[in-house]
């Protein structure tokens, strides 16, 4: 075998011979390099960031999970007497909120529907949160979607007059 091989170099010229010395100790390198390791380290590189993500998001579980705790220990509040559509938009226009509503609507049974097409989000969940425990709703649904415009948001809510 390297006999046949010896003899084919030989026939080869020495312009040949240097050509397929770089094929074979350059481009073969390279082919090796791109070819298979570079594609390891990008699979390398997605397990890392795909491990972060997994251990971010198991940490923010966990601290959620101790929340629920602490909430579960803190007494109960006892409900209030819903508001109404009303006292709804005052706290709306308190918190000048009022203009970004687009749907203040109520339905059977006491339940408020709030649409807001454009509305800032930290304005809006400032307001969530300090009326939730007075207005005398819970929260049966809601969405969030992100808008186009930095900080601005659309949302949806639909309240549930508390249970007594």
């Amino acid at each position: 075998m390297s006999a046949r091989l010896i003899d084919l170099l030989l026939r080869l010229s020495p312009r040949e011979r240097g050509l397929l010395a770089i094929a074979v100790f350059v481009v073969g390198p390279l082919v090796v390099v791109f070819g298979l390791l570079l594609p390891l380290t990008e699979r390398r590189e997605a397990a890392l960031q795909t491990e972060a993500e997994a251990v971010a998001l198991h940490n923010w579980v966990q601290d959620r999970a101790a929340e629920q705790v602490q909430y579960g220990a803190a007494p109960q509040q006892v409900p209030q007497p819903a508001i109404g559509s009303s006292g709804i938009e005052q706290q709306l226009i308190d918190a000048q909120l009022r203009p970004s509503v687009s749907e203040l609507a109520t339905q059977a049974g006491g339940v408020v529907e709030l649409r807001f097409d454009e509305v800032d989000f930290i304005r809006l969940a400032n307001w969530m949160t300090s009326a939730h425990p007075d207005w005398g709703y819970a929260i049966a649904s809601f969405r969030f979607e992100a808008s186009d415009s930095p900080g601005k948001i659309a949302a949806w809510l639909v309240l549930r007059p508390q249970q007594g």
